[in-house]
């Protein structure tokens, strides 16, 4: 081994570590975000940061020979991403907007360093739902390679400047043959599919379902005028089903906050393909029963979850939200969690799965 090879394995072992660590601490940022502990947070944060930062310096002085050139970018791309998130809780200020913007660095840190995946076992064990970390036969599953084939993330028009697009999960070791379920996840209010389908690929790519992340048509879902999402959203589960095999009585409409709201808008409808509907943050739009449609909440499957410290929405909206699904005849489960924000409830998902997947 050469003199420039032991630098670079030492860099990368140094590295790989460090920024897996940071990004699962601010996994912890994410599930604690509210305006008035930014400032803890950004305390939190900032020994991970500067842990990443030390051996980041280093690593960006390494020559990668060229047939591991873009491993070591994607490496280095990510870092670059996942400091720039911590740096967003840092310096934020008490900041919100600065915050938020911080999560979308986060989604991009996530989305650089997953083509590394199959390459480092410690990055493929990140991208896997705790439990199944060590699970050698899933691990190596994933390593597989099926040239040729439609899996892995597909983008579909869905740069981030743009609208209207969607991203597309499919499991790498998917039976395509075999009907799959499919999840189907709605951003918040000025979100993006791209980043927002990072809130469950890490379940998709453990449980093998097909996980698709639209974009809103405009800077959210169709939640005040005519609705001009539904037959887009409609549309991509029928592009779904044309490629793959498509299990329909395993159909999840999901979202959070703004995209809550439109996921029961658009699940109870006469006629909805959504087998399952699990709103997270969100609230009972009033146009479901002014127009009648509170009425297809009868036998529907779904899954409330809304944080008791939701300061945009506040958890009152989702008392109110169960009183009326109940009613109506809803198969409803209702999950207040205690001390969340307005934020997503990331570790809500492994119990949303159990209930949709049976």
């Amino acid at each position: 081994m050469t003199s420039n090879d032991d630098d670079l394995l030492a860099g990368i072992t140094a590295l790989t570590p460090s920024l897996l660590t940071t990004m699962e601490a601010f996994e912890q940022v994410q599930r604690n975000m509210h305006p008035s502990r930014l400032d803890g947070l950004a305390e939190f944060i900032g020994p991970f940061a500067a842990e990443l930062r030390d051996a980041h310096e280093p690593f960006q002085t390494l020559n990668f020979p060229e047939h591991i050139a873009k491993f070591g970018q994607h490496l280095n791309e990510a870092t670059t991403y996942s400091l720039r998130a911590c740096d967003g809780i840092i310096n934020s200020g008490g900041d919100t907007m600065a915050a938020m913007k911080a999560m979308r660095a986060q989604s991009r840190a996530q989305e650089i360093l997953y083509p590394t995946a199959n390459i480092l076992r410690p990055i493929s064990q990140y991208f896997l739902e705790l439990p199944r970390r060590e699970d050698n036969g899933l691990l190596e599953k994933l390593t597989v390679d099926r040239p040729g084939e439609k899996v892995g993330i597909l983008n579909a028009e869905n740069e981030r400047d743009r609208r209207g697009g969607f991203s597309l999960y499919i499991p790498e070791y998917l039976d395509s043959s075999q009907p799959a379920p499919l999840v189907i996840a709605l951003h918040g209010g000025t979100g993006h599919g791209r980043d927002f389908m990072w809130a469950w690929l890490r379940e998709a790519r453990t449980r093998g379902f097909m996980l698709l992340a639209p974009t809103s048509q405009q800077d959210t879902w169709s939640l005040m005028e005519e609705d001009i999402d539904l037959p887009f959203l409609l549309r991509m589960v029928e592009f779904v089903a044309k490629d793959f095999a498509l299990d329909r009585q395993h159909i999840l409409l999901t979202g959070m906050s703004d995209g809550g709201t439109y996921t029961l808008l658009a699940g109870l409808q006469e006629d909805s393909p959504f087998t399952h509907l699990a709103p997270f943050s969100g609230v009972l739009h009033p146009e479901i029963s002014m127009n009648g449609n509170i009425k297809y909440a009868r036998d529907r499957n779904i899954y409330l979850v809304h944080g008791t410290h939701d300061w945009m929405f506040p958890i009152e909206t989702a008392y109110m939200a169960e009183a009326e699904l109940e009613a109506a005849g809803a198969n409803l489960t209702f999950r207040p969690i205690e001390d969340l924000s307005h934020t997503y409830a990331r570790t809500e998902n492994p119990a949303v799965l159990d209930w949709f997947l049976g």
